[in-house]
């Protein structure tokens, strides 16, 4: 299918995505929950709060003893379905190890509420989502991949094609650029790591971390200019031992028509790889976005169609995998062909702010 140039060509112009906005709405937080009692033999506690404008969250986490806390009332959230961490339902006790996080939806299910996992009783962590909304706060209160010391940036590799590359768009560095922007805003201290460099040298008078491991034209497993499954990523972590892994990559598997079929076969062994190599670390990975004009469009929607399922067969077995939904937020714009894209493959401006926002939408939870 002829649909733009390869992954890889060279940049073109354009302005830098240096903006772009977080489009949240604050929902109102929680009631505080009614105190407790103490718990003869391990009382069981109810968990946090409901986060609306999006899937309902599963609550905090299950103490098994000590003083548990009613609950809390249901957050009134907002349309992104942040809802606030309302109900952590006093003090859990230290034992059990109930689910935390939630079913996060909405435009970022990732900021999702679902209520924080209880201070010592829960284990555990849901996967967060973008449109797809397949988690909530993850139980970001029990994991934290990031630094405790202070003044320690956490270390996110950008990891993927020419999409996490930043071409085709001047000043290049694509999405990184409005994550990291989101993460000034927040104060929040990241930076990027990888063995290629590109980018502005600024993002809000700040010096913006040009590092990434975004290798044009490159497929998941083999074909095309190279694999990123393999000595890619073997020495990325190795080198950088990255706290956050951004992984979005597919679109030349597809594009080039390279065993379409067992894609996501090979996209799962390389979130095993990932996940082998930092079994600490967090790894976020991404649909991809649309390859073709509306309509036209079903190889990529059957693609991304099976990457939640990866995503949760990990996740329920303990690792620190979450997924993003970068498809449903570049699709939900009917003209994403004009308005978003700068060719047949790669994003514009516009279209690489929103996945900055997804990739820090997902990731926000877990920042220090």
């Amino acid at each position: 299918m002829a649909v733009g140039p390869a992954c890889g060509s060279t940049a073109g112009d354009g302005t830098s995505a240096t903006g772009g906005q977080d489009g949240k709405t604050t929902g109102s937080g929680g009631a505080t929950g009614s105190g407790g009692a103490v718990g003869s033999g391990g009382a069981t506690g109810s968990g946090g709060a409901v986060g609306s404008g999006g899937a309902t969250g599963s609550g905090g986490a299950v103490g098994s003893g000590g003083i548990v806390g009613s609950g809390g009332a249901v957050a009134t959230g907002g349309s992104n379905g942040t809802g606030g961490r309302a109900g952590t339902g006093g003090v859990t006790g230290d034992g059990g190890s109930g689910p935390a996080g939630g079913a996060g939806g909405g435009d970022r299910g990732a900021r999702g509420g679902g209520g924080t996992a209880g201070s010592r009783g829960g284990a555990g962590g849901g996967t967060a989502g973008g449109g797809a909304g397949t988690g909530g706060d993850g139980g970001a209160g029990a994991y934290r991949p990031c630094p405790t010391t202070a003044g320690t940036a956490c270390a996110v590799l950008p990891l993927g094609d020419s999409i996490t590359e930043g071409c085709c768009t001047a000043p290049e560095g694509g999405y990184r650029i409005e994550l990291f922007h989101q993460a000034l805003q927040a104060g929040k201290n990241i930076t990027f790591v990888g063995s290629l460099t590109n980018g502005p040298t600024t993002v809000d008078n700040k010096t913006f971390p040009m590092n990434h491991e975004g290798h044009g034209g490159y497929t998941i497993a083999g074909g095309g200019n190279g694999a990123i499954a393999g000595s890619i990523t073997d020495k990325a972590i190795s080198s950088y031992h990255p706290n956050i892994v951004l992984l979005m990559i597919g679109t030349n598997d597809l594009n080039g028509n390279i065993d379409v079929a067992n894609a996501p076969t090979r996209l799962g062994m390389l979130i095993d790889e990932i996940i082998t190599d930092a079994p600490s670390a967090l790894v976020v990975v991404s649909t991809i976005i649309p390859i073709s004009a509306p309509g036209q469009d079903q190889r990529t929607q059957t693609y991304n169609a099976a990457i939640p399922g990866l995503v949760n067969t990990r996740a329920a077995a303990g690792k620190h995998v979450i997924l993003v939904d970068n498809y449903a937020g570049f699709s939900k714009n009917a003209s994403y062909q004009t308005a978003l894209k700068a060719d047949g493959l790669h994003p514009n401006t516009a279209g690489y702010v929103i996945l900055g926002d997804g990739f820090y939408g997902a990731i926000a939870p877990f920042l220090r």
